[in-house]
């Protein structure tokens, strides 16, 4: 009676203790995934080359038919332009209550949180320890984020949960879940054709893999259809419209060769300017092939399954051009997921050795992410922000202006922060900004018509060496210089600050 009653009371004891290591590995992953988040929210200015495009959409989009901005007398709004909608619509539907620049780091901060839990769910739907979800965050501080490629960053976590959910409907029918992967497939369009382009392959290769019979393969992949043929049809248009609205789609594929393409595999995940990038990379490296040389590993069903995505996702990066018409780093789409792939690939020993690599893992990448975000603080410094501020300020609101950026790359970053912000007077202060995406054919924001900007050649912010600035200027309300840069005939300064000076049409004052 008394071994019995001694029983009673330590099951109560028990099942917290054990409930709370249940915990453990959930918390790891979510602490490494707020220190992936730190840095967004350190500095006033986004590093990434193409954030300032970003926001001033947003802001184009939450604040349109505003008074003071005038968005609507230079843009019209085209939601057929399905690319860009899945992050640009909730984001201003969030800016109108948080302003657009938190609005997009609420959104990277989701699509963060999103990749770790996208990663935790693709792990155990193939039978592999979850534990490796703590190297999910160290994917996100990596080139596709720094280049400013927000809408793509978005479509990884539901690639990711869209396979995990084809392979469990390759082992058992559910029409909830059917449902969730034609829904599912579609929206991966409005977020980045690249991620729907995965996650179809993957699933294609997961099924003729499987061992199932030929029933349930069809019967999985039947819901990815309806995405089959909306990236038929976006292909089609897109192929046509590479060289932008109204222009001959003349522009062939373009490929980086061997050695700038093993180049760009190995520099992944360098996006600062000094080494401690490389270093944590190394680092990261060394601790996950520490962790797969635990033994004993776990043998599984047909384990080379996820080794064979990678492997393919590989041969993608290799094959894929460099860029064509409007479309640039298409390589670079299939380097997270090859990433991911290699992650998930191997089994892993369960025990305390590993777990204890894992939680160095945690730590590091927590280390980590504490110079990152004090590096985003020196890029403030960098930028001059108060500075801009300044400048911009002594500009009118809702007029046309252009930035002639001359110096484009960062001290502190990879790529090239500087060459986007021109939007910055979108952001601070209304009105229409070149370079613009608008002028591509793929967002759904456009000049309106009759209020065209002059015309200038494709990528021409890429190349203003080459500009005809007397043209560039020539309906211009402003001219923006982040000095050294040139003094734009016909044109008088009205502020200077710093490296930043603004000019304005001298027959205007």
């Amino acid at each position: 009676m008394e071994g019995s009653r001694a029983e009673a009371i330590a099951l109560p004891v028990a099942r917290p203790a054990f409930a709370a290591q249940e915990l453990v590995w959930p918390l790891l992953v979510a602490l490494s995934t707020v220190a992936a988040i730190a840095p967004l929210w350190a500095s006033e200015l986004l590093p990434y080359q193409d954030a300032p495009e970003h926001v001033a959409a947003v802001r184009v989009l939450a604040d349109f038919h505003t008074q003071g901005p005038a968005f609507d007398k230079w843009f019209e709004i085209d939601l057929r332009r399905l690319q860009y909608l899945g992050f640009y619509l909730p984001a201003a539907a969030i800016a109108r209550i948080t302003g657009a620049d938190a609005a997009v780091r609420i959104m990277l901060s989701l699509i963060a949180v999103a990749t770790s839990a996208a990663f935790w769910m693709f792990l155990g739907s193939f039978g592999r320890d979850r534990r490796l979800a703590v190297f999910a965050p160290a994917v996100f501080h990596t080139v596709p984020l720094y280049l400013g490629f927000f809408n793509f960053i978005e479509s990884i976590p539901l690639a990711l949960a869209l396979v995990a959910l084809t392979e469990r409907e390759l082992h058992g029918a559910s029409l909830r879940r059917a449902a969730w992967i034609a829904g599912g497939g579609a929206e991966l369009l409005w977020l980045h054709p690249s991620g729907l382009a995965f996650a179809l392959a993957a699933a294609f290769v997961l099924a003729v893999t499987s061992g199932e019979s030929w029933r349930k393969k069809a019967r999985a992949l039947a819901p990815w259809l309806p995405a089959i043929l909306l990236l038929g049809a976006w292909a089609v248009d897109a192929l046509a419209a590479r060289d932008g609205p109204g222009a001959a789609a003349r522009t062939l594929p373009r490929w980086l060769g061997p050695k700038d393409q093993i180049l760009g595999l190995l520099r992944y995940g360098n996006v600062l300017a000094a080494r401690g990038d490389e270093i944590f990379v190394i680092a990261i490296g060394a601790l996950f092939v520490a962790t797969i040389a635990v033994r004993p590993r776990p043998r599984l069903d047909r384990q080379w399954r996820l080794p064979l995505l990678a492997v393919l996702s590989l041969i993608a990066y290799l094959a894929a051009p460099y860029d064509m018409g409007y479309m640039g780093y298409i390589h670079l789409r299939a380097l997270p997921f090859l990433a991911l792939m290699l992650i998930a690939s191997p089994s892993i020993a369960p025990g305390p050795a590993t777990s204890t690599i894992l939680a160095a893992v945690v730590a590091l990448q927590i280390a980590f992410q504490t110079s990152v975000a004090a590096t985003y603080r020196a890029f403030d410094r960098e930028a001059q922000v108060t500075e801009l501020h300044q400048v911009l300020n002594a500009a009118e609101p809702g007029k046309r202006l252009i930035a002639l950026v001359f110096s484009t790359e960062s001290h502190l970053f990879q790529y090239q922060s500087f060459l986007h912000f021109a939007s910055y007077y979108e952001v601070f202060r209304g009105g229409r900004a070149r370079y613009n995406f608008a002028e591509t054919p793929w967002t759904p924001i456009r000049f309106r018509q009759a209020s065209e900007p002059v015309a200038l050649p494709r990528s021409w912010e890429l190349r203003p060496h080459e500009l005809d600035i007397a043209r560039a200027v020539s309906d211009e309300d402003y001219v923006l210089v982040r000095t050294p840069g040139p003094e734009p005939q016909g044109f008088v300064m009205v502020a200077h600050a710093g490296r930043w000076a603004l000019y304005a049409p001298a027959a205007r004052r």
